[in-house]
């Protein structure tokens, strides 16, 4: 009877560590759905339109700055405390969207939620993967996705309902943490890494232990994907409007198919790294995010629009998860954190510097050229990805000819 409640804590605090990371996603894509009425409300404000695009994404940026350092002090200091700190701060930075009349203090309060973003993503994946066994890493990371994926469908989809009633309302979404918080403080433990032995170890043979090349190839995987993402939650809301019968309600709901499809691929993701390689998985992801923005360039209704969606959301559930573990399966486990910290560094940055890059290619272009154009710029990231694995296949094939020459001898 002991083993079975063990075995139930276990699973809801399991769950717990699910729901954190869900809501790191909708960081930034909660408001989604608000930007085109928040953008009239505040047209009287200088450059208000780009501002309000930028009240999006101004969350990856401070989440990106402070990656590496909340990585660091999880790493030191431990995972719980960071993450029940993230919990609260999250909740109160959130809704102040709601109250606020000014702008710039929108802004202010977004910067602060990134903070609380940076702190989520590193201790809750952390311990995510602390917790995991190496056998179940990928099956822990395809769980950590889908439940982002399903936070994203719900909340987006929510937030185009509350968003056609008033623009404010979506930002009551970021209450949600403060349910989490309790659930946290009680059934979240710390893992049992050794901080003083890692301590020292880190300042002997930390940069040593850390594979460089492999960290910053992942990295720069982030950045660059989510700067093409997220050209879907910023602009579609705005294509949408264009068409004779667009409002935000259709807007949240085509936006929740990316989450939907996400979702469904990502409780599969464990199957699909048995069968390959994550150079291979990372290729057929961005690939299916090539053909879908050609999709969504074509578009000029909602059929091709939904088939472009689902399978950026099929890319996305592949590639996230992919990276995660992807990431996790060469760091050494006191290291974690910083090499978390590191990706969400260039995972955020990317959904921040993502309007900056292509708002001047949209205004010249339009939107759906540069779907066209963004997604072309994949290309030559597949294709180095296709080298590595081709480097890493005859590095194998060594291996195992000079493995047949020992035992031979």
């Amino acid at each position: 009877m002991k083993a079975k409640n063990t075995s139930f804590w276990i699973a809801v605090r399991d769950l717990t560590l699910m729901l954190a990371s869900m809501i790191t996603i909708i960081g930034t894509t909660a408001i989604a759905p608000s930007l085109p009425q928040m953008a009239n409300f505040f047209g009287h404000t200088p450059n208000g339109d780009f501002l309000v695009r930028i009240s999006m994404t101004i969350p990856a940026l401070s989440a990106g700055i402070f990656g590496p350092l909340t990585g660091f002090v999880i790493d030191r200091w431990g995972r719980k405390r960071i993450l029940i700190a993230a919990l609260l701060l999250y909740g109160i930075s959130g809704i102040s969207g709601f109250f606020l009349t000014s702008l710039t203090l929108i802004l202010i309060s977004r910067f602060v939620l990134g903070i609380s973003v940076a702190a989520l993503t590193t201790s809750a994946t952390a311990l995510i993967g602390d917790y995991a066994h190496d056998s179940k890493l990928a099956t822990s990371m395809g769980r950590q996705s889908l439940f982002m994926a399903v936070g994203n469908v719900f909340f987006v989809s929510f937030s185009g309902v509350l968003a056609d009633i008033n623009w404010r309302l979506p930002f009551l979404i970021y209450t949600v943490s403060l349910l989490i918080l309790p659930a946290a403080i009680w059934l979240v433990t710390e893992t049992r890494v050794d901080r003083s032995r890692a301590n020292v170890t880190s300042q002997v043979t930390g940069k040593e232990n850390m594979p460089k090349i492999k960290t910053a190839f992942v990295c720069i995987i982030a950045f660059i994907n989510m700067v093409v993402y997220f050209m879907v939650p910023v602009y579609l809301p705005f294509y949408v409007q264009s068409f004779s019968d667009g409002n935000s309600v259709r807007a949240g709901g085509l936006l929740a198919l990316v989450g939907l499809s996400w979702g469904i691929v990502s409780s599969q993701y464990h199957r699909l790294r048995k069968k390959l390689t994550f150079e291979w998985i990372t290729m057929l992801a961005l690939s299916l995010v090539v053909v879908a923005y050609v999709l969504l360039s074509l578009a000029t209704g909602y059929y091709v629009m939904i088939v472009a969606l689902v399978m950026i959301g099929l890319g996305l559930g592949t590639l996230l998860p992919n990276m995660n573990a992807w990431l996790l399966s060469v760091v050494p486990a006191i290291l974690k954190g910083r090499a978390i910290g590191m990706m969400a560094l260039f995972s955020f940055l990317g959904q921040f510097f993502s309007p900056m890059i292509t708002e001047p290619l949209t205004k010249s272009v339009g939107i759906a050229s540069s779907y066209l154009w963004m997604g072309m710029c994949l290309v030559p990231l597949i294709l180095v990805c296709g080298l590595v694995e081709l480097q890493q296949r005859r590095l194998r094939a060594r291996q195992f000819e000079g493995s047949g020459a020992n035992v031979s001898q």
